[in-house]
């Protein structure tokens, strides 16, 4: 989704050892600038920091473990590939009071493909706070429940037309892997996702399922 106020920030780097490239670092990270109607300060502050901690750790811990591992790799004559750090993110809703977006956390320290950890954050933009997921929803009602039954139904379908492969035990692992923080708001409504290798295999990515806020009928608290 387009949100014309969201601007991308970026720090980059590339850090070396012995001329050697160690680590490639790329981290966009989200701000809002002129244009938005409110206060967006610790919304602007959460992410630069968040950025920022980042960066530290790409420039310290990973670099360390790619020093290590090129230290070991060289005298044996093993080819070294350089450490991967790369952050990106999506506005996926923009209406107030409400922006919602996710972020992907990339992560290559050699082997056959990287690790990616993804983030969902809603923002109420009026008291510059994330909601928990259950802040879109009337006391007492048991939306995971609803959430489920849909998320179920469209995993099915997915695996029956061969657009994505399952673990065996789909209605058991939904279930498990459920974490109500990973969560983001669309236009065409709620977003559950799952990290990968829970419920399908890396090559199937991180799973999505968008539940239309019609599901929810009067009890979801917005007009989203």
């Amino acid at each position: 989704m387009k949100c014309e106020f969201i601007k991308k920030q970026t720090i980059k780097d590339k850090l070396y050892h012995n001329k050697v490239l160690m680590v490639d670092v790329k981290i966009d990270y989200p701000s809002i600038t002129q244009g938005y109607e409110g206060d967006p300060m610790r919304f602007n502050m959460h992410y630069r920091q968040k950025a920022q901690k980042n960066y530290r750790y790409a420039s310290t811990k990973l670099y360390q473990a790619a020093v290590k591992q090129y230290t070991i790799a060289k005298p044996q004559g093993v080819p070294f590939n350089n450490f991967e750090f790369v952050e990106a993110f999506e506005p996926t809703y923009c209406r107030k009071p409400f922006i919602s977006l996710y972020y992907d956390l990339y992560e290559f320290t050699g082997g056959a493909h990287g690790n990616t950890i993804r983030k969902g954050n809603t923002w109420d933009m009026r008291r510059g706070v994330m909601l928990p997921l259950e802040a879109f929803f009337d006391k007492d009602y048991d939306y995971q429940a609803v959430m489920l039954r849909y998320i179920e139904s469209e995993a099915r379908r997915r695996q029956i037309t061969g657009m994505a492969t399952y673990f065996d035990g789909l209605h058991e692992n939904l279930k498990k892997y459920f974490d109500a923080q990973n969560y983001y708001l669309t236009e065409e409504g709620l977003a559950i996702f799952y990290p990968l290798y829970t419920i399908a295999p890396y090559v199937d990515g991180i799973q999505v399922f968008i539940i239309p806020y019609l599901i929810f009928g009067d009890k979801i608290k917005y007009k989203l």
